[in-house]
């Protein structure tokens, strides 16, 4: 009996490791449409345009081109939705949940010829997550992921050439999550036990871009986003412990701080834009997430609890790299409505093997659309975008079954120039 329970307090904090979304991709990703309304309707193909000051965060080169002080700002609402399908055809969907991750931009030449400062305030890689029911189909794998980021982005661009502007900035990460799981404790006659984890942290990293205008109707960006390592510090709770295992933990509730250690990915960008006539801008492109960054980590607990092998827990999410393709378009109807639209491709880097109810991510087709209206001095820019999921079938031990995944988006930005 002894060693049963033992093995059950095991599977405890196993489930620590399996349920950590530490990041949460499908919601939003790096260069996902939440850091300004006229990239996201153009299917975030921006790198090569970069022409408000939101290029802080899709190539700070962008900078370089805006004259005067400029401010840039506004709100998204990201709303997804999961229904999962176990073996025997039961379904479960995730409760209604919308998150509104911010963008506000600041830059100024400060009457300098070719120098440009900025500072950017967003959400890199998003606030969101999933929450399912406490008592449904998924429980044991998941009942909430929530993460948030917030950067603090300063930023520096110089044209060098008329055809050549360069930029480079700091990124001051705060990221945080919240997890939740439910244990099942049917063998020991009690009901489920509830099992949680808090943390945040903070990281720094850098960006850099160049972008490249080598005739009047073509030009050429790069940019790269440094990965960023944070150490998040928080608590482990286990909740509704069953009666036979509460003289191991010291009563039905338990707690401890815990810490682990987020490697956010590097990230690469190319974009090329083209602009057949005054009217009409295309731009195109491709990014390259380091998402292999998310292989192994340890997840550290202050009070380990040895009679009960409650310790210290490698975890693997064994990530993958991946590719998001893009493509947009914005066409000037008159000198204050400009329509735009856009398609992105994004890979999932979430392999089948660590696929769960958290973060069941797949491969995403965003259609994006969206218009601009300048009035009395200042830009209004306004975005949709449907996010399409490929359905994904897990065969995994963590749950099998098969989700079916979807995310609407939207939001406004609005610029003044001083």
């Amino acid at each position: 009996m002894t060693r049963f329970l033992l093995r059950v307090v095991k599977m405890f904090a196993l489930v620590i490791a399996l349920g950590l979304p530490l990041v949460s991709p499908s919601v939003s990703q790096a260069g996902g449409p939440v850091h300004g309304a006229k990239a996201a309707a153009m299917g975030t193909a921006f790198t090569a345009i970069a022409d408000d000051p939101s290029a802080i965060t899709f190539n700070p080169a962008g900078l370089a081109t805006l004259k005067g002080t400029n401010i840039y700002g506004g709100v998204v609402a990201v709303v997804p939705s999961t229904d999962f399908t176990n073996p025997a055809g039961s379904t479960e969907k995730t409760y209604f949940q919308a998150f509104f991750p911010p963008q506000f931009y600041l830059s100024s030449d400060l009457g300098m010829e070719s120098v440009v400062l900025g500072l950017g305030i967003y959400s890199p890689f998003g606030i969101g997550g999933r929450k399912w029911s406490d008592t449904g189909l998924t429980r044991f794998g998941s009942t909430e992921g929530t993460i948030a980021t917030i950067a603090a982005n300063p930023t520096i661009a110089w044209q060098i050439l008329p055809q050549l502007t360069v930029g480079a900035g700091v990124d001051i990460l705060y990221a945080s999550n919240t997890a939740a799981t439910m244990v099942d404790q049917s063998a020991l006659g009690a009901g489920d036990g509830r099992l949680s984890f808090r943390g945040w942290g903070l990281g720094v990293g850098y960006n850099l871009g160049i972008l490249l205008f080598p005739g009047g109707k073509v030009s050429f960006g790069f940019a790269y986003r440094s990965g960023i390592r944070v150490k998040q510090e928080g608590t482990v709770a286990l909740g509704k412990i069953a009666h036979a295992l509460q003289p191991l933990f010291g009563g039905p509730v338990f707690r401890t701080d815990a810490s682990t250690v987020v490697n956010f990915p590097e990230i690469f960008t190319w974009g090329l834009a083209f602009r057949p006539t005054s009217k009409l801008t295309v731009g195109v492109d491709v990014d390259w997430g380091r998402w292999s960054s998310f292989d192994e980590t340890l997840f550290s607990v202050k009070n380990k609890v040895p009679a009960a092998r409650f310790g210290d827990i490698p975890v693997n999410f064994k990530w993958e790299d991946a590719v998001a393709v893009k493509v947009g378009a914005e066409y000037r109807l008159t000198d204050r409505v400009a329509l735009r639209g856009g398609y992105a491709f994004v890979e999932t880097m979430v392999p089948g093997s660590t696929l769960n109810p958290s973060n069941p991510d797949s491969d995403q087709h965003n259609l994006c659309v969206g218009f601009g209206y300048k009035i009395h001095g200042y830009d209004l820019d306004v975005f949709y975008i449907a996010g399409f999921f490929h359905d994904r079938k897990s065969t995994n031990a963590i749950l099998a079954g098969e989700y079916k995944n979807f995310v609407h988006y939207g939001g406004f930005s609005v610029g003044y120039k001083f």
